[in-house]
C-alpha cells in the first residue's frame, strides 16, 4: 500500500534555521495534505526528536548554526545505524548537495526551491520508503 498525503501516520520533520523557509515548507506540506508536520530551527534537537517521533521524512538544511546537516545525519546514524528515515537535503550549493547524497541523504532540493518540486520529491521519497518496507516484510515472510 502506498502512502497518501492524507495519512495522519506520516510524520515529517522540517529542520532549517531560517524561519521563513520553515513556515513556507510547513504551509506547502499542509496544503499538500500532510498533517503530521513538525519543525525545529535547532539542529541539536533532531536526534532526540526522531527517537521520540520516528519520522518518515526529514527535510534538512545543510548550513545551520551549532550543527550542520552533515553532523545531523552522522548523529542520526550513530543513534542506531542508518535510520529508517528519508532525508531530503535543502541547499543552494551543488557541491554540498553531492556530498550530502554521498553521506546518506536520499534526495535534495536546491534553493530557491519550487513548491511543486517539494511536494513531488516528498511524495516520491515516501512512496520509495513504503515500497522498501513492503519488500522487506515480504522477504521476511518468505523466509519463514
Amino acid at each position: 500500500m502506498s502512502p497518501s498525503s492524507e495519512d495522519p501516520a506520516i510524520k515529517i520533520l522540517i529542520v532549517d534555521d531560517t524561519i521563513s523557509n520553515v513556515r513556507l515548507l510547513e504551509h506547502t506540506l499542509r496544503r499538500g495534505g500532510y498533517t503530521g508536520v513538525s519543525s525545529t530551527s535547532d539542529p541539536r534537537e533532531v536526534a532526540s526528536l526522531h527517537r521520540d517521533n520516528a519520522y518518515d521524512l526529514i527535510l534538512l538544511d545543510l548550513q545551520m548554526p551549532w550543527m550542520n546537516g552533515f553532523d545531523v545525519m552522522k548523529q542520526l546514524r550513530e543513534a542506531g545505524g542508518k535510520p529508517r528515515v528519508a532525508i531530503l537535503i535543502i541547499s543552494a550549493d551543488p557541491a554540498m548537495m553531492v556530498a550530502a547524497l554521498e553521506a546518506g541523504a536520499d534526495s535534495f532540493l536546491s534553493k530557491p526551491f519550487l513548491l511543486s518540486e517539494v511536494l513531488a520529491r516528498v511524495g516520491a521519497l515516501l512512496e520509495a520508503r513504503a515500497r522498501s518496507g513492503n519488500e522487506k516484510r515480504t522477504a521476511s515472510l518468505a523466509q519463514r
